[in-house]
């Protein structure tokens, strides 16, 4: 499915969304490229918005993907496309190196600007929980934002998409409470924009801003 702007398809997702209006919601956006429809959606749920930060660490067999990622608290987070026993075979050929890359990544993310500086983790205790994108193809990321979901309560957790693959409809019908999208992808092939008539009209700074912004009015 195509949308004349990120902004359409957020205004298109609130619409399926009615119910968490006004209702103690919290949005996690899953990419920053995701922002200016999750800045839509929360305007018009009146939402908070929480944008998911990690830096992610390559895996040393292949340059094509990653092995994991850190998170703000310096917690590692394996790639779901990765089992168990593949990261161990890894670790046992490679472990200086994964351990380096683990702290490089720590040290990237510890320089980078809080993108949620006025958010306390608590207070995902006995909210709705809302897992964005307005394009996702794969778990990855899901597995990034489940992990920093797992210490706390929320009262539910659903997904909110635009186009997303196969195997992120089944993960999050697997582990959520509930899934609304608008199309499923058949393939991977193009980037994020090319399901988008109209570019951004903001930087990424602005959109930053912005999410922070309605994220200070709300609390």
């Amino acid at each position: 499915m195509f949308y004349p702007s990120r902004q359409v398809l957020g205004d298109q997702l609130a619409m399926k969304l009615t119910e968490y209006r006004n209702n103690d919601t919290i949005i996690f956006c899953l990419k920053r490229s995701s922002l200016l429809s999750c800045i839509e959606l929360a305007t018009r749920l009146h939402a908070y918005i929480y944008i998911l930060q990690y830096s992610e660490v390559d895996d040393p067999y292949d340059i094509t993907r990653q092995l994991g990622a850190i998170k703000t608290d310096g917690g590692f987070v394996l790639n779901p496309d990765i089992t168990r026993n593949e990261y161990e075979f890894i670790c046992g050929d490679f472990l200086n190196v994964v351990e380096q890359r683990k702290q490089a990544a720590f040290s990237k993310i510890n320089a980078e600007k809080n993108l949620n500086p006025s958010f306390d983790p608590r207070v995902i205790n006995n909210r709705n929980i809302i897992i964005f994108a307005d394009i996702l193809k794969t778990t990855f990321p899901l597995q990034i934002a489940m992990d920093i979901l797992k210490p706390y309560s929320p009262a539910t957790i659903y997904g909110a998409f635009g186009n997303i693959t196969v195997p992120v409809s089944d993960k999050m019908q697997l582990e959520t409470d509930g899934l609304t999208y608008m199309d499923i992808l058949p393939h991977a092939l193009f980037d994020d924009n090319h399901y988008f008539d109209q570019p951004d009209t903001y930087t990424e700074e602005q959109k930053i801003q912005i999410a922070n912004n309605i994220s200070l009015y709300w609390a």
